[in-house]
């Protein structure tokens, strides 16, 4: 299994041309949050727009317009029961993440079918969370949607997606089972040192602590993810560097903390890219 260092994020964060406007670092749609799980659609957007999102659209209920419109004023709002409207915020988005806080009701299933009947070959779309609990308790076919697909699931939303249990998670089998699900998709499975498995090849992250083990820390990883994807253009080094970085980052932290807080960690992103660019100690 390969490892995946520090020298992936001089690969992928590269200076932003000097003439520049929002359009050229992506549009982001973030399908996210219900009335108990606010909070992961407010990461997952912040964490977006400290990555270098040029446009994040955050698609949730009306309830958690204001909290969001108060905590990153940089993002847009779109209620998700408004058909018409988050259909064409799903054709016109550049990527497009789905899951953090969605919860697993009947609506948020038929959210995911709306975005796997719209999705293009030129999106990359992010299953997170609740989306990857619906995809495996309906068995959802995603092998054939026509976009770039990331799947990130935890081991125990790998587990039920997949069949294997936790012990049975090796990477022989988890790319057997990624093959049966959906060939073509890139999978991240997190864990102490997580891994990622695309076209045949598993890598493993060398960067993570326990100090990480809170709620809102995956939710703050598909951000950067979407983010890096909608700059950077999807490939595996992209998604290698936003997986990197999300660790990077919460070790420097962890040094002083005994908690890494993704508040703190997203508040970290801009500046940590920043020295990676202009070649100063990150």
């Amino acid at each position: 299994m390969q490892k995946i260092d520090k020298s992936i994020l001089k690969q992928v964060i590269t200076p932003r041309d000097p003439i520049s406007y929002k359009g050229n670092y992506g549009k982001i749609l973030i399908i996210a949050g219900s009335s108990n799980f606010g909070g992961a659609a407010i990461m997952s957007a912040s964490a977006a727009i400290h990555s270098g999102a040029g446009l994040v659209t955050v698609a949730t209920i009306p309830e958690k317009f204001t909290a969001i419109n108060t905590r990153i004023p940089e993002a847009m709002t779109v209620d998700y029961h408004h058909l018409i409207e988050i259909i064409d915020a799903i054709k016109n988005a550049d990527v497009i993440a789905i899951g953090p806080g969605l919860g697993t009701s009947k609506y948020s299933e038929s959210l995911v079918s709306l975005v796997i009947d719209h999705a293009h070959m030129d999106q990359t779309i992010i299953f997170d969370a609740s989306a990857l609990t619906i995809i495996a308790g309906s068995k959802i076919d995603i092998a054939k949607i026509p976009a770039n697909v990331i799947l990130t699931p935890h081991q125990g939303e790998w587990q039920r997606l997949s069949q294997l249990e936790i012990a049975e998670q090796k990477p022989k089998k988890n790319l057997e089972q990624l093959h049966n699900i959906a060939p073509n998709a890139l999978l991240i499975v997190k864990k102490h040192l997580s891994e990622v498995y695309y076209e045949g090849s598993a890598n493993q992250i060398i960067a993570g602590n326990p100090g990480m083990a809170t709620g809102g820390m995956g939710d703050t990883l598909t951000g950067i993810i979407a983010a890096f994807v909608g700059q950077f253009g999807f490939s595996q080094n992209t998604v290698e560097a936003a997986l990197f970085l999300h660790s990077f980052i919460a070790d420097k932290i962890y040094k002083k903390n005994y908690v890494v807080l993704p508040e703190k960690l997203i508040e970290a992103i801009p500046k940590s890219m920043q020295k990676i660019v202009t070649n100063k100690k990150a």
